[in-house]
């Protein structure tokens, strides 16, 4: 059990505390764009891991889970729930030493403006760098026919190419610095270029001798790092900050089904009228305004639960200790909707 998909999964089981069920971790790698999913990365604090490791199947979980279980390292405490024992404890400290998460991975935050900055980053570099040694004729490292558009109109912009490159080098090197030497070494040798063709995830951990799943996610621990850095400091870093994407959608990371519901929100709709102008459940609405309240602070959610009720349901909350809607609900003798609960909930880790 040293590699480091059972770390990862024992530290959502150590977070989950046996409130959630092993596909809660599931869907939490893969990135399901749920109000659910999306709720409990941020109850549990495991945005950090929202969609890195969409490698994994169902039966990847199982069998992790299995192996664990048959090692009397979880303990099962209800269907498909588990919680960590003594030996588990043990084994979760020693792999935080092994396999120590950059404090700037945020999967929820990042995920989607890391791959286009790799996407257009990697090709940008590989095509300058031919083209400075006046050969245009190479094999795109990214085939994406959108990314390759956006690359040929940003080079087009360029007067200079050798002071572009130069600039560029500067703006990178600047940012790669303050970095752990090895996750700055993951990225570089992961670049292609003018006869020089990038090494793969899996040999970089080989060369680094590191697990594979361990080394792409420090791998895009330093993408989040970058756009986290970059768009601080926008002038400093203007190449960079043309190749990263900007989100005038949302302030916020909403879904965009949520995004929608909020826009009727803002227009004073009903839960139920907005269920009927966008032909969904209203249950589905209550998802996207837990969500909503999530992830926007100045959200108001005294409208669907009392300032009254919300002080009730912390309460239990804190005196309970538990996470668990149903719990929560039978304390305030059913007085309140799973709704209302969810809702507080999630205002409490906005």
């Amino acid at each position: 059990m040293e590699r480091f998909r059972f770390f990862v999964v024992l530290h959502c089981l150590s977070k989950y505390n046996g409130e959630r069920s092993i596909y809660a971790i599931y869907h939490l790698l893969q990135g399901k764009k749920s109000s659910q999913t999306i709720q409990d990365a941020k109850l549990f604090k495991l945005e950090s891991f929202f969609q890195s490791m969409q490698q994994l199947s169902k039966k990847d979980i199982n069998d992790i889970i299995f192996e664990l279980q048959t090692s009397d390292v979880i303990s099962l405490t209800r269907k498909d729930t588990y919680i960590l024992t003594e030996k588990g404890l043990f084994y979760l400290e020693n792999y935080k030493k092994k396999y120590p998460i950059p404090p700037y991975l945020n999967g929820w935050k990042n995920h989607k403006k890391a791959l286009l900055l790799w996407q257009r980053f990697s090709l940008a570099v590989q095509t300058l760098s031919f083209l400075l040694y006046e050969n245009s004729s190479f094999t795109p490292v990214i085939n994406d026919d959108e990314t390759q558009r956006f690359v040929k109109s940003y080079l087009k912009k360029i007067r200079n190419r050798y002071d572009t490159a130069g600039e560029i080098f500067n703006e990178v090197f600047s940012l790669l610095q303050p970095l752990p030497q090895m996750q700055a070494e993951i990225f570089v040798l992961h670049l292609s270029g003018y006869h020089r063709v990038g090494y793969t995830i899996e040999q970089i951990g080989s060369i680094l001798q590191l697990d594979t799943e361990y080394t792409f996610l420090l791998f895009q621990a330093v993408l989040h790092y970058m756009i986290d850095t970059i768009e601080t400091n926008p002038i400093r870093y203007r190449h960079l900050m043309s190749l990263v994407e900007q989100d005038d959608q949302s302030i916020v990371p909403l879904t965009q089904s949520a995004q929608k519901t909020y826009e009727l929100l803002c227009l004073n709709k009903s839960i139920t009228e907005i269920a009927i102008i966008r032909n969904l459940k209203e249950s589905t609405i209550e998802d996207h305004i837990v969500e909503i309240a999530s992830e926007l602070k100045s959200f108001n959610i005294e409208p669907f639960v009392s300032n009254d009720l919300q002080g009730k349901i912390i309460e239990s909350f804190q005196t309970l200790r538990t996470k668990r809607l149903k719990p929560i609900r039978s304390s305030l003798n059913d007085t309140v909707s799973y709704f209302q609960i969810r809702l507080v909930l999630g205002r409490m880790e906005c």
